[in-house]
């Protein structure tokens, strides 16, 4: 407002003062003057100027190149030089105000050379702002480094997954543990980072801290990566977490049943369940499965040994296999397979008992063998077979379970394919008859041909299924084994045992006898309990 009321000139005489109105007061023209750059001045003559609002010009000043000073930019850093600041002592007016390059030049002289903002300085030269504090050049604080992180990807004490928008929940499929295989990726490391140096307007550089490393918590079972950011798994087995650490255990500890609360296992190490394994419900293992109870119309399916405490009880559902031995107190109407030996204590009942090597049921106070179907490939031991009232047991050994029931399913297969093609070759007869009377029509004559191409994929199929039956039944004529079944006690009526595909029936109790085959006459015949007879060749 005050430039619009005062004009000041300057000639050889001096410096001249004048007013467009006299609406002022002595700091409004204080101010004036010290915006003009006008320093020194005659103070009578400025008083009486404002006393009197004169609007002539007035001399206030001789000319005096001392005082007649170019503006002055002072520099002002902070005390941690992190900023620069400019205040501007204006010129004489009939200087010129400073431009962008004398701003420049004066924060070089000062040693700024980071973090000067140009844009401001621009606009500061064009305002012409004197004596006002602005910022023109900031510093760079420094930005430490985050701490690094860890990710468990597999975490042991998740929650087990449910679908709850599926029709059907099926909590079986619910484990409560965690089962990994080697090499799994089970947990990820987010390396701590450097951070970013910061600066000073001055240039000096300032330090970042480096974010702090975490290490993975584990306590065994686990590789790290060479770059030390990945965790996996180095053996199979249970991931659990003891206390803040993780961990992999070979063997896997159930310290009750398998039921609801535990879920189906699937388990790459040992199994011990202290409990039962209700019904339903299915343990598979990659080593041995050990229940110190029974396992009731569960299915255990181990690539090792199972052993059963409290026995089987199949209730006509329960499921056994093994590639090892298996030993249990009892087996009651169970499925039963295994690899090597198989062991029974008290009884096996009803049920389908199949094994390459050795059944052996004796050692208890009820050591027998009653009904269903027993298969060893090598000999079946027990101390009493069959029951008083004759109930039918089938004894079978020495031929692999497996050939035999692959025979029979061969048989079964071969009959239903011949009876296929005699009905095909019925069709194509009939469809060339008519064919040869003239009655032949486009369907007809698809349908020909596409029985005709049935016909010849049935019979490469049927004869696939001899030639595998004629190997079978080859294998078993030429069977090393000689196969033994041994009674301690009683053997009674309704056995029926079968060795090397010659089947004997039992008509009658025997005490304390063995069972062979007589390569003599190609018969079964009874010899003592502990005749030395070789069961392999």
């Amino acid at each position: 407002m005050t430039g619009n009321i005062f004009k000041i000139e300057a000639n050889s005489e001096g410096v001249w003062l004048s007013a467009t109105s006299d609406n002022f007061t002595p700091v409004d023209l204080a101010k004036f003057l010290r915006l003009n750059g006008v320093r020194k001045y005659d103070a009578k003559t400025i008083n009486e100027f404002a006393d009197t609002k004169k609007r002539a010009p007035q001399k206030i000043a001789d000319r005096d190149s001392e005082c007649e000073m170019d503006a002055v930019i002072d520099v002002r850093l902070t005390e941690d030089n992190m900023a620069a600041s400019v205040i501007v002592e204006p010129p004489f007016f009939t200087h010129p105000w400073p431009d962008k390059a004398k701003f420049l030049e004066s924060l070089e002289q000062r040693n700024v050379v980071f973090g000067i903002d140009e844009e401001t300085i621009e606009r500061l030269a064009e305002l012409k702002l004197p004596d006002e504090l602005i910022t023109v050049a900031t510093g760079k604080p420094p930005v430490n480094g985050d701490g690094a992180s860890i990710e468990i990807l597999l975490d042991p004490d998740r929650a087990p997954e449910v679908d709850y928008e599926a029709e059907k929940i099926d909590h079986k499929m619910r484990s409560a543990f965690l089962n990994v295989k080697q090499g799994d990726i089970v947990a990820v490391k987010y390396p701590a980072g450097k951070g970013e140096n910061g600066s000073t307007v001055l240039g000096g550089e300032i330090k970042a801290s480096v974010g702090k490393d975490m290490a993975f918590p584990v306590a065994n079972g686990f590789e790290i990566s060479e770059d030390g950011l990945t965790l996996t798994a180095a053996i199979d087995g249970r991931l659990l977490r003891k206390g803040n650490k993780l961990s992999i255990l070979p063997e896997l500890e159930v310290k009750g049943d398998v039921d609801y609360s535990v879920g189906n296992i699937d388990f790459k190490g040992r199994v011990i369940i202290f409990g039962a394994v209700r019904d339903g419900f299915r343990v598979l293992a990659d080593s041995d499965i050990e229940v110190k109870q029974i396992v009731e119309g569960g299915i255990l399916k181990s690539s090792a040994s199972v052993s059963v405490k409290g026995g089987i009880l199949g209730m006509g559902r329960g499921r056994i296999a093994a590639l090892g031995s298996i030993t249990a107190s009892f087996i009651d109407q169970a499925y039963v397979r295994c690899g090597g030996d198989i062991t029974i204590k008290n009884s096996v009942l009803h049920s389908d008992v199949g094994t390459h090597q050795t059944i052996t049921v004796i050692g208890g106070p009820k050591s027998q063998i009653i009904g269903g179907k027993i298969q060893a490939g090598l000999s079946v031991v027990c101390n009493t077979l069959g029951s008083d009232i004759g109930t039918k047991t089938e004894i079978i050994v020495g031929i692999p379970p497996e050939l035999n029931e692959r025979r029979k399913e061969l048989i079964n297969s071969i009959a239903e394919y011949k009876e296929k093609i005699e009905s095909l070759e019925s069709d194509i007869s009939f469809l060339k008859r008519q064919e040869l009377t003239g009655n032949m029509n486009e369907k007809k004559r698809f349908l020909l041909a596409d029985t005709t191409k049935s016909k010849f994929q049935s019979q490469a199929s049927l004869q696939a299924m001899q030639d595998e039956l004629l190997a079978i039944e080859t294998s078993f004529a030429l069977a090393k084994f000689k196969g033994v079944v041994r009674f301690k006690g009683i053997c009674y009526p309704g056995v029926f045992v079968t060795i090397r595909g010659t089947t004997y029936t039992v008509r009658e109790s025997f005490k304390s006898g063995a069972f062979i085959y007589d390569e003599k006459t190609a018969e079964i015949k009874l010899v003592p309990f502990d005749a030395q007879v070789g069961v392999g060749g």
